[in-house]
């Protein structure tokens, strides 16, 4: 068997380890020339490390990374709020922390894995046409060689080539807000191992998110993340920063003959909870199993209906922390008073962030 995948992101590549460590010859192909510099997705939840042990990829994550011990919620300067990940009752994922890398470094523990499992990635290789019959999938390059494969997988984002070339919809709507991020060096910042969460006026959010070393990242639902904060962070050197829209969407299936969706091209959804990335390495596990069990007919159907329960989660926690209305903030803060408070509910709410 060979298969073919579009999109060196932590889907794509996720998807060719788990393949490749199973004998099964992959080729990733990427159109950039270089891997991006550029930080994305940060957050690994448990069920992510629990899937990636087998290929040794959770090991050298682990080993340069930052562990999650819980939240921190701040209300006019100060904290309000404390919610330990240790009081979830383990699950069978084990771990009961969230775990933090930027997506380049992921990104680069994941391709050095597909190359010691025997997989390959092109990059400067763009993908420009694709064509399958019931035997398999024939891609073009933009060069103009062609290569074939038995199934090919996209994962190549929201705005998808290969899912527009199988005829699949992405049904869904773009939410009105504009969010930001900046990544910032922030020397004497206190939270290094939990992300601390304000609620501003308005609906408006702010939160920080250690990275490593003196190193963070600002997310807003503003247009400046920077001119957001309200901790009072002292930014010592600037790395990246830049806005973003949220779409909600998810795609018609994940699967048209031997074409498969995984990661951003099969579903589009906010950061709340930081579930993106995680659900891309859910669908791209899963996808390789049941391809090297000769079971993929089950495929769409599973992860359309696990990805939309996760979804429907971080959609909820997302309407919670923007909520505009006069008692939103009231109502919010004193549910999180309420859960700190309470350890049954500290330990419901703690796995439902961990585990989904």
């Amino acid at each position: 068997m060979k298969v073919l995948i579009c999109g060196a992101g932590p889907t794509g590549l996720t998807a060719g380890v788990e393949l490749a460590r199973r004998g099964i010859e992959v080729t990733v192909f990427e159109a950039r020339d270089a891997p991006s510099p550029l930080s994305r997705a940060v957050g690994i939840n448990p069920e992510s490390l629990h899937r990636l042990e087998p290929s040794g990829v959770t090991e050298a994550l682990l080993a340069e990374g930052v562990t999650y011990r819980g939240l921190i919620l701040h209300r006019g300067g100060r904290v309000w709020a404390r919610l330990d990940f240790g009081a979830a009752r383990p699950e069978r994922f084990g771990r009961r922390y969230m775990f933090g890398l930027p997506q380049d470094r992921t990104e680069a523990v994941l391709a050095a894995a597909l190359a010691r499992h025997g997989g390959t990635l092109r990059r400067g290789a763009e993908i420009v046409g694709m064509a399958q019959d019931p035997q398999g999938v024939r891609i073009t390059l933009k060069d103009g060689r062609e290569e074939r494969g038995d199934w090919f997988v996209g994962a190549d984002g929201t705005r998808s080539l290969v899912r527009e070339a199988a005829g699949i919809g992405y049904p869904g709507h773009r939410l009105p807000d504009v969010w930001s991020i900046a990544d910032i060096d922030a020397p004497g910042w206190s939270h290094r191992d939990r992300v601390a969460l304000s609620l501003l006026p308005e609906g408006r959010v702010a939160a920080v998110v250690p990275l490593g070393g003196d190193r963070v990242r600002m997310i807003s639902n503003t247009e400046d993340a920077l001119a957001a904060e309200p901790f009072g962070v002292r930014v010592a050197h600037l790395h990246d920063r830049g806005q973003f829209r949220v779409a909600l969407r998810m795609a018609e299936r994940f699967r048209e003959g031997r074409v498969l969706l995984a990661g951003d091209a099969a579903h589009s959804h906010s950061p709340a909870g930081g579930r993106g990335m995680n659900l891309g390495i859910a669908d791209a596990c899963d996808l390789a199993e049941r391809l090297a069990g000769g079971g993929i007919d089950g495929y769409s159907e599973a992860r359309r209906a696990a990805d939309r329960r996760i979804i429907a989660g971080a959609e909820r926690m997302r309407r919670v922390v923007t909520a505009k209305g006069p008692l939103a903030r009231p109502a919010t803060l004193a549910a999180a008073r309420l859960i700190t408070a309470l350890p049954p509910l500290r330990a419901r709410f703690a796995a439902n962030f961990l585990y989904g």
